[in-house]
């Protein structure tokens, strides 16, 4: 996902940045001008304008406008498709030229003028993370999805497939304010996952519903053995649905045990499933994103 966004003068000013996951305490003068001296030494020995610079953790996505008033960059996850953000930093420049043209011709370095883009990058920049629920028929995936209000997209893939998504905003989480849930199939991610495979390339964590049943289990511990070897970046949790089933549902912490990814106890018919589902969503991205940024940081 996209962490911070920077532009940079052509004389190596940084005029306008902007941090959506991660800290925000890092010296960003020193920052643009590495970035300045790499493009400079990348045009000096004839390679041409930066593309991208790809460090242990994260990807510097570069572009110029037509006059190379300034220098456009997206920071990014080193395991997220560069597309994604390709796409992002060319509307991101087209519209900061647009709003600043004139003050970037005639600038006096009063970086408080770019501030205004804060409204425009929140909206139309950052990349919500996208969660994937995946399980078998019946084990309660929609029904999670329903908990929430707001309007669900249904659309249909290339064979016809569903495809349920809903947008949720969060309250609770300081640096992430909407997350992006996507329902789908299990068997289906796995039997066509080269078809599936910018989906599974781009989701952040991909969260398996299950029915807490000796029976239903089985079969998903199966099919998540084949999925875990198919997924290069996200992480995986389980949501262990149907607690409410004492007889026959195993406990969270004997299914954790048994698939040795962190499980959820659920029960999506309780009177508190909505706020249950808000804390377990929440922390999953905490997880996954928030600390996992903090740490590459350090």
């Amino acid at each position: 996902m996209i962490s911070k966004i920077l532009i940079i003068m052509a004389n190596g000013v940084l005029c306008y940045s902007k941090t959506f996951v991660g800290s925000d305490d890092i010296d960003y003068d020193l920052v643009s001008g590495f970035l300045t001296a790499i493009s400079t030494i990348a045009k000096e020995i004839g390679g041409g304008e930066i593309k991208s610079l790809n460090f242990r953790n994260f990807n510097f996505v570069y572009t110029y406008d037509e006059e190379k008033l300034c220098m456009f960059i997206i920071v990014t996850d080193i395991d997220d498709p560069e597309e994604e953000a390709q796409e992002k930093l060319e509307l991101m420049k087209n519209e900061f030229i647009k709003q600043f043209y004139d003050e970037l011709k005639n600038w006096k370095c009063e970086t408080g003028r770019f501030e205004v883009f804060d409204e425009f990058a929140e909206e139309y920049i950052f990349i919500p993370p996208k969660i994937l629920l995946v399980g078998e028929l019946g084990v309660g995936k929609t029904t999670i999805i329903n908990l929430f209000e707001g309007e669900t997209v249904l659309e249909l893939d290339e064979d016809l497939n569903e495809i349920i998504q809903k947008s949720i905003p969060l309250s609770n989480l300081k640096t992430i304010n909407e997350v992006v849930l996507r329902e789908f199939d299990l068997e289906d991610l796995i039997k066509n996952s080269k078809i599936h495979r910018p989906l599974l390339d781009s989701v952040d964590v991909i969260c398996i519903v299950t029915n807490s049943g000796a029976s239903n289990l089985g079969r998903t511990q199966r099919l998540f053995s084949q999925l875990e070897n198919k997924v290069k970046k996200a992480d995986f949790y389980l949501i262990a649905n149907f607690q409410d089933l004492q007889s026959t549902s195993y406990e969270p912490e004997k299914i954790e045990e048994m698939f040795g990814i962190q499980t959820y106890g659920f029960c999506a018919i309780k009177r508190d499933a909505k706020d249950k589902i808000f804390e377990i969503i929440s922390e999953m991205l905490r997880i996954s994103i928030v600390e996992k940024i903090k740490s590459k940081q350090v």
